[in-house]
């Protein structure tokens, strides 16, 4: 959840709500693009230095219209709250993988995505505080989907073994639920499936937001159905 709820004018046709979004999210995957190119890059200097002044000039471009401070929720025409700066699933923002989170039975959740270069802690695997950041955001939504969307009050992570950059996956089931409290256990996937890292959180629905319980949170919450996984609770 976030401090804000804003409404920005978003464009109150279907259509051009559409297009913006696309552009949005092509945007910050082409500056995701970016951020890996450049720490893999080997150019000389010049041609370094060159491209650093090109940079600056297209943030400049892209700031001469810009609100103050963070994105908050977004309120579209259509009705939907839009966490598109969230660093996990924000589909305009280029430090997010983004996930992809999807519905299983349960209530469960699960997203398959892949790390590179910018996410790289110890050589060749996933930064560990990265891997905390997937986890949460998976087993929040998971809490969410039941209609009590928490803040997270903990979260336990147990680093089974080291998690390598490329496809990965995250999976997250109900624990146990008591009022405003959602228990959720996850784990973090490598591409043959290995369970490399273990977590159990604790998200609790703040008072302020009690009334609004079964308000989705963000577009992360568009699920699709998958199978619910064995020995989920």
């Amino acid at each position: 959840m976030t401090g804000g709820v804003y409404d920005l004018g978003v464009p109150d046709n279907a259509a051009d709500l559409a297009r913006q979004e696309r552009a949005y999210a092509a945007l910050a995957d082409s500056v995701r693009g970016l951020v890996d190119a450049c720490i893999r890059t080997r150019v000389p200097v010049e041609e370094a230095e060159a491209v650093a002044a090109q940079t600056a000039a297209l943030t400049q471009r892209l700031l001469a219209e810009a609100q103050e401070g963070p994105l908050g929720l977004e309120v579209s025409s259509d009705g939907r709250l839009r966490d598109h700066g969230n660093p996990a699933v924000g589909s305009r923002n280029p430090i997010a993988p983004p996930l992809h989170i999807s519905r299983g039975d349960g209530p469960s959740c699960r997203t398959d995505f892949e790390m590179g270069a910018g996410y790289e802690g110890p050589p060749g695997h996933v930064h560990g505080g990265m891997i905390a950041v997937v986890l949460d955001q998976v087993m929040g939504m998971t809490a969410a989907y039941t209609g009590k969307p928490g803040m997270t009050a903990y979260l336990n992570l147990t680093y089974r073994r080291p998690t390598p950059l490329g496809q990965l996956g995250a999976r997250a089931w109900i624990a146990g639920q008591e009022d405003f409290k959602t228990t959720v256990r996850g784990e973090m996937l490598d591409a043959d499936g290995q369970v490399t890292v273990e977590a159990e959180g604790l998200f609790v629905v703040p008072r302020w937001a009690r009334e609004h319980v079964g308000t989705p949170t963000g577009d992360a919450a568009e699920f699709e159905t998958l199978p619910q996984r064995d020995g989920q609770a």
